[in-house]
């Protein structure tokens, strides 16, 4: 056999047998390594993987291993194509990873503490995925809890002041927003066409933004056409211009705390805000009684409101909605952030509402304390 034909044959094998970027995206599998070392490793503790789902926030467990005494761990998993990944750590740690094809060998080092210092070598993607979160939970500090903390202490504080307390929640409201806001500003500064923009979409925001965000993925789509995390990504921002303002809101039809199946178009008023919260949401409990006060100033004039709860524990959900006296249609799946309506509607986080007409057609988002009784006012006339 001459040396050129070992040649050709020896290039061949590596065409036939060579793992690609294009063969894990079409669902091929490999053995991929996590490892590292935690600091305060505890005792007796493993560290667990799961696939991360961006929408239903769900995870799915792809392996655990233990941790030795000297805080030294080694996940091995199969890796079937980019995706985003959670790795859970003893003392409520976790760090989210966005792993590309070819990032066979990870180092995670970690701080042992939740929120605590981390260190990824060998995912350029998770790093970007880590400055970003590195930035949310800077601005988180610096918007949202100053804000919280004002809500929560006005709502406790003894003789409290009614206007305190919307001022308060009006604040939380608008230091949400230009947290979402600095956080996808960021996402285009930052995260280009990195696998890393799937694992900005949990906090991604509508409306106003849906054109950026179009921009983004239509860019990432042109990088990355065959990858499932595109396809995603392509739906998410198709629900939100089925969400947009002046569109048909999508109907909603669970069972109420009795087990009746409500329907959203059943109970409707001439305007209806579909109110989307928690039980274990403390802004979603402190701005029931502004709800309330608009309720009791507008039902009868045709304005109604239509609760949908993300709780997966049934009994705290119907014990909130007795306790704080929610007369108005209050459903829920309880299947938590898993809900059909919430991801109809693209909801990621609670507080979230949406004011609709007696046609369904929505009107306004996010209208919270005074804003709502304006908009009430406007459409319904004064009290």
């Amino acid at each position: 056999m001459s040396k050129n034909t070992l040649l050709l044959l020896a290039a061949l094998a590596g065409l036939f047998f060579q793992p690609s970027a294009k063969l894990f995206a079409q669902g091929g599998s490999s053995t991929y390594i996590i490892f590292g070392q935690i600091e305060n490793p505890g005792e007796n503790g493993e560290v667990s993987l799961s696939l991360f789902d961006p929408v239903t926030q769900a995870k799915t467990p792809l392996a655990k291993a233990p941790i030795s005494k000297e805080g030294k761990y080694t996940l091995e998993f199969p890796f079937a194509g980019a995706d985003l990944f959670r790795v859970d750590f003893p003392g409520r740690q976790n760090v989210m990873l966005t792993i590309d094809a070819g990032q066979e060998r990870i180092e995670l080092n970690v701080e042992g503490k939740s929120n605590g210092a981390v260190e990824i070598k060998g995912s350029p993607d998770s790093e970007k995925l880590l400055a970003y979160d590195r930035f949310r939970q800077a601005s988180n500090e610096r918007l949202i809890r100053p804000t919280y903390e004002a809500m929560r202490a006005a709502a406790e504080e003894e003789g409290a002041n009614p206007q305190e307390e919307i001022k308060a929640v009006e604040a939380y409201v608008e230091a949400s927003e230009l947290h979402r806001k600095e956080l996808l500003d960021f996402t285009a500064e930052n995260i280009g066409t990195s696998i890393a923009l799937y694992g900005t979409m949990l906090r991604w925001t509508g409306d106003d933004e849906v054109a950026r965000l179009e921009k983004l993925v239509s860019n990432f789509q042109s990088a990355h056409p065959d990858l499932k995390m595109t396809e995603v990504m392509l739906e998410k921002v198709a629900r939100y211009k089925k969400v947009a303002l002046g569109v048909k809101a999508p109907e909603i039809a669970e069972a109420d705390t009795a087990g009746q199946v409500i329907s959203l178009y059943e109970v409707k008023g001439k305007v209806t805000l579909l109110d989307f919260w928690a039980s274990w949401c403390g802004p979603c409990l402190r701005q029931i009684p502004d709800l309330k006060e608009a309720y009791a100033a507008y039902n009868d004039r045709g304005f109604e409101i239509f609760g949908v709860s993300v709780d997966t524990n049934g009994d705290r959900w119907k014990k909130a909605i007795v306790k704080y006296d929610m007369t108005w249609p209050n459903v829920s799946n309880l299947k938590g952030w898993e809900s059909e309506a919430a991801a109809a509607y693209n909801v990621t986080f609670v507080p979230f509402n949406l004011l609709i007409d007696e046609n369904g057609t929505i009107l306004a988002k996010n209208l919270h304390s005074k804003a709502l009784q304006v908009k009430l006012a406007e459409l319904l006339g004064e009290r």
